[in-house]
């Protein structure tokens, strides 16, 4: 396998050399790429690399220590090199399996040598740059241009491990005076959102853990923002930072229209850097006068329009165009609307709220066919407290949370009992083939107390269905749900209804030795 690996390092010398030149040329700071090659020998030199394919194609791969095992993949041919855990950004395992192929033919140590002499000459590094939002916008580029290219269902791993390094690298370059490192920090908690959430893949994540773990990933990145956010509100701006301010404004809007992925979570950090950084009237006028702008110009982007009424909330002056009809391109912004109706309920402007309530009802069943139910709970739930906050019609609220589903279930169910509408209370459990425990969670004393014979009459389905599975363990919950029929029938007067039904179904099932053992213990055929 060495000689294998020596002959093909001969053939392609010509593109080893031109990328090991390249690695020179990475857009990375000064600081990864020494570390970067620094980790990268010591691999090759402590003979961390474990060949695993090397043929005259061009193509050589590599395993490394570690867990997740790394795997490099170098095309000399192309040339690309492709690490398993950091995509084709360029990692020290790639790097290391090129310092490994170099060394077949160059010396190493004289390589690192001549590019450490030429790099002292290079000018000062990140931390002593220029304190301009250009420069900082350049470092940050760069640092979270080593975010992994991703495709569909990548692992969550990747995207962890381009994290570490992300952060590594910003503690490295931010600057040495400690007036600027909050403000320094929100830009890089701002353009390390904008790397991760453009990596999200588009088809979510084949495990459910790594969809979790990926929404404390953004939680953490989000909360970070906040605490500089925060920092920076409570602490007197410094005179120099102006320029930074005024870039921050176009920064986090131009951020927000941008973007894919995670358009709510982004839609939630410019509300609050407008709300707690920028809460000057002169900057809230001149960034809603640009907002107008972009929508008189037929801006598309679906965050537009809760940016334009989050800011005319700010600015004192009455939200325009939420009554327009949601489309399908803004159900992932769907609890952001929700968060703008309450906004305008807490701040005494039912009617805004409810026209808002209004534009999302036809959408509302899409969105929750397209969220997890976890998600669709939490909407129901919102749109059941702004029926009762909005006071909108007895017939509408009925509407709304008809559409949510099975997931508005208890918030339907106590909206029809709290209406005196029983018949329907039991319509819905039938239609929706319910349970008995989702039905004596949503209000079964309750029905067993105003509409008794209509509580049985569902019962008697769930003890026809228990009955129908022939065991013991059913047999006695069906015992069980007929206490409950018993105690319905007598408040509803109707106790020679009963001794028939129960003296019917003991003659149906009288060779079920099992059941009117169980019926008989409990008290039912007395």
């Amino acid at each position: 396998m060495i000689d294998q690996l020596t002959e093909v390092a001969d053939i392609y010398r010509t593109e080893i050399v031109d990328a090991m030149e390249q690695q020179k040329r990475l857009p990375i700071t000064y600081e990864v790429r020494e570390r970067r090659f620094r980790q990268a020998a010591m691999m090759v030199r402590n003979d961390w690399l474990r060949l695993l394919q090397s043929d005259q194609t061009g193509i050589v791969r590599f395993a490394f220590p570690g867990y997740p095992q790394p795997e490099a993949e170098i095309r000399l041919y192309n040339p690309r090199a492709v690490c398993s855990v950091h995509g084709d950004k360029g990692c020290e395992h790639t790097t290391a399996a090129y310092f490994a192929l170099y060394q077949r033919f160059a010396s190493l140590s004289d390589w690192l040598a001549e590019w450490r002499h030429s790099a002292s000459k290079i000018a000062a590094p990140s931390r002593t740059m220029e304190k301009t939002p250009d420069a900082w916008h350049d470092v940050l580029d760069q640092l979270a241009g080593t975010f992994p290219s991703i495709g569909e269902n990548v692992p969550f791993h990747m995207i962890s491990s381009a994290v570490t390094l992300y952060r590594q690298q910003v503690r490295e370059a931010e600057p040495f005076e400690q007036e600027w490192k909050p403000l320094f920090r929100l830009y890089a908690g701002l353009f390390g959102l904008r790397a991760v959430t453009a990596g999200a893949p588009a088809g979510g994540f084949s495990i459910g853990y790594d969809r979790w773990q990926y929404g404390r990933l953004l939680d953490s990145l989000t909360d970070g923002i906040r605490d500089e956010l925060n920092l920076l509100s409570s602490t007197r701006r410094l005179f120099a930072a102006d320029p930074f301010y005024h870039d921050l404004e176009e920064l986090s809007r131009n951020l927000t229209l941008s973007a894919e992925n995670a358009q709510g979570r982004w839609l939630s950090v410019y509300h609050e850097m407008w709300e707690s950084l920028f809460n000057g009237s002169d900057a809230r006028r001149r960034e809603l006068d640009t907002l107008r702008r972009l929508k008189a110009a037929g801006e598309q982007a679906p965050a537009l329009r809760l940016m334009t009424a989050y800011l005319e909330l700010l600015s004192g002056v009455s939200a325009t165009g939420l009554d327009a009809a949601l489309e399908k391109s803004d159900l992932p912004l769907f609890p952001s609307y929700l968060d703008m109706a309450s906004s305008l309920a807490e701040n005494g402007d039912a009617d805004a709220a409810r026209d808002l309530l209004m534009s999302l009802v036809p959408q509302i069943k899409n969105y929750m066919e397209s969220v997890s139910f976890l998600d669709q709970r939490t909407a129901a739930g919102r749109l059941a407290d702004l029926c009762r906050e909005t006071d909108v019609p007895d017939e509408t609220a009925a509407d709304i949370l008809f559409r949510c589903g099975s997931a508005a279930e208890a918030e339907y169910a106590e909206f029809l009992l709290s209406r005196g509408h029983y018949r329907e209370w039991a319509a819905y459990h039938h239609l929706n083939r319910s349970g008995l425990e989702r039905i004596e969670r949503t209000g079964l004393k309750t029905m067993m107390e105003e509409a008794p014979m209509e509580a049985v009459f569902l019962m008697n389905v769930h003890v026809e269905e228990q009955i129908a599975q022939k065991s013991r363990q059913n047999y006695r919950e069906a015992v069980r749900i007929l206490k409950k029929m018993k105690r319905a029938a007598k408040k509803a007067g109707r106790t020679e209804w009963w001794s028939g039904y129960i003296g019917a179904l003991r003659r149906r099932h009288q060779r079920l030795r099992a059941l009117m053992e169980e019926l008989e213990k409990g008290g039912l055929l007395s």
